[in-house]
C-alpha cells in the first residue's frame, strides 16, 4: 500500500483529522505571531540583526553535522543519500547566515563573528531515525515559517536585500520538509508518523522551555544580586560609621 503524500491526513478519522488540522494551524498561527515578534525586535538594531543571522548560521552548522552522521550510519543507501543531500544545503545556509552576519556587523562599524561552530548530539543514532526524521521534519517547518515571516517583515521595512536571503532558502526549507516526512511515512506508516510528531512537538516545546529558563535564571540572577546589594547598603554604611579606627588617608603603616 502506497504511503499517503505529505500533506495528507495522518489521522484516522474526520474528527480526529480536523482536530489535528486545527491543532496544526494554531501551532503555525503561534509561531508565525513568535516570529513576527521577534523580527521586530531584532531588525530594528543592525547588531541585533547580526547577532540573529549569525545564531541561524551556528544551528545550521549543527544540522549539517548531525545529518552527516546519520548519512554515515544509516544502512539505506537511498535514505543515506538523501541526508547527506540535505547536510550539502545546511553547510551552504550556514556559509550564507555567517556572510551575512559578518558583512552587517561590519557595515555597522561593529566587531565581526567568528566561523559558526556547533557539537554534534548524535540525535540519529540517540532518537532513531524514525524521531530523527520527526526532529527535522519539525525543526524545517519551524525555519520555513520563520523565514517566511522575516522575508515579509523584512520587505515591509524596505531590507530587500536581508529579505532575498531568507526568501532564497525558503524553497530549499520546503523541500526538505516534505522528504523528512514522505521518508517518516514510508518507516513508520500513519499512526507511527502521528506518534513520531507528537513526540517531536513535545520534545520543541521542551527545547525552547529549556532556552528560555537558562535566560529567564540569568535575568533573575542578576536581579537577586542587586536586590541583596540595596537591601545590605544600608547595614554596611552604618557598621562603616560605627567602626572604631582612622578615617580617610592615614600615615600609620
Amino acid at each position: 500500500m502506497a504511503p499517503p503524500p505529505p500533506n495528507s491526513d495522518l489521522s484516522h478519522g474526520t474528527g480526529e483529522g480536523a482536530s489535528a488540522r486545527r491543532l496544526d494551524s494554531a501551532a503555525a498561527l503561534a509561531l508565525r505571531a513568535l516570529a513576527w515578534l521577534g523580527g521586530q525586535w531584532a531588525f530594528h538594531s543592525p547588531r541585533r540583526a547580526a547577532d540573529l543571522l549569525h545564531g541561524f548560521a551556528r544551528t545550521e552548522e549543527q544540522s549539517q553535522l548531525e545529518l552527516r552522521q546519520a548519512a554515515r550510519l544509516c544502512h539505506d543507501a537511498r535514505r543515506s543519500a538523501r541526508y547527506l543531500r540535505h547536510a550539502l544545503d545546511e553547510a551552504r545556509h550556514a556559509h550564507a547566515f555567517a556572510e551575512e552576519a559578518r558583512a552587517l556587523a561590519h557595515a555597522h562599524g561593529a566587531a565581526g563573528f567568528p566561523r559558526p561552530s556547533a557539537a554534534c548530539e548524535g540525535l540519529f543514532e540517540a532518537l532513531g531515525e524514525q524521531r530523527f526524521l520527526a526532529f527535522v521534519h519539525a525543526g524545517e517547518r519551524r525555519g520555513r515559517i520563520e523565514f517566511e515571516t522575516y522575508a515579509r517583515l523584512l520587505r515591509r521595512r524596505g531590507d530587500d536585500a536581508q529579505a532575498q536571503l531568507f526568501e532564497d532558502l525558503i524553497a530549499d526549507e520546503r523541500q526538505h520538509e516534505a522528504y523528512s516526512l514522505r521518508l517518516l511515512e514510508e518507516l513508520a506508516g500513519s499512526a507511527g508518523t502521528r506518534r513520531a510528531l507528537r513526540w517531536a512537538a513535545r520534545d520543541a516545546a521542551w527545547r525552547a522551555f529549556r532556552r528560555r529558563g537558562r535566560a529567564l535564571g540569568s535575568v533573575l540572577y542578576g536581579l537577586t544580586m542587586l536586590l541583596v546589594y540595596v537591601v545590605l547598603a544600608p547595614f554596611a554604611l552604618s557598621y562603616r560609621a560605627l567602626s572604631p579606627g582612622p578615617r580617610g588617608l592615614s600615615r600609620e603603616p
